[in-house]
């Protein structure tokens, strides 16, 4: 699970070159130590201390975006009263997976909606949600596996609010 966070970056050569503090319902978190850092293909990750625990934040350079991932010692910060947790069987899964026509691995041009908002129009849910998936998604396009995050390419479109937010081509 990733929580959304602003985060006061250090810009040295390049923009968010690495974490100073974060910000989370209003609380800031200085960070005095950088303990590792990694990549993925989508995002830098940085495993640092804060207030006394010990927190992972996901930076996603392309999406010019933050996120906590993980906090070692500090779960008490994924007790969110805004947040319902949300447990997606298989059958919403294979039907969301039948409303997608490709994902960010085959059709990147296209893959612009994360696939949570998929499930949420699959689920009928609306508000702050988090998807915990029972079982893997895969692309029907590609195969390639889907997460809530991933960017997908909905079939035919999909509403959010009322309004049309992608639509395939």
């Amino acid at each position: 699970m990733s929580l959304p966070i602003h985060v006061d970056g250090y810009s040295g050569w390049k923009a968010n070159e690495r974490p100073l503090g974060f910000e989370l319902d209003g609380v800031h978190h200085r960070i005095y130590a950088v303990e590792d850092q990694w990549y993925s293909p989508d995002a830098q990750y940085f495993k640092v201390r804060a207030d006394g625990k010990t927190y992972i934040l996901r930076y996603d350079e392309r999406q010019d975006e933050w996120a906590l991932d993980s906090a070692f010692d500090g779960a008490e910060l994924f007790q969110r009263p805004d947040v319902e947790f949300v447990t997606v069987g298989a059958e919403a899964i294979r039907e969301a997976e039948r409303r997608i026509a490709g994902c960010e691995a085959c059709r990147p041009a296209h893959a612009q909606i994360p696939f949570d908002f998929v499930l949420a129009d699959v689920l009928d849910k609306q508000g702050g949600l988090e998807f915990v998936l029972s079982e893997s998604a895969r692309c029907p396009n590609c195969g390639t596996p889907v997460s809530e995050n991933t960017p997908v390419e909905p079939q035919g479109g999909i509403e959010v609010g009322g309004h049309l937010v992608s639509q395939s081509v």
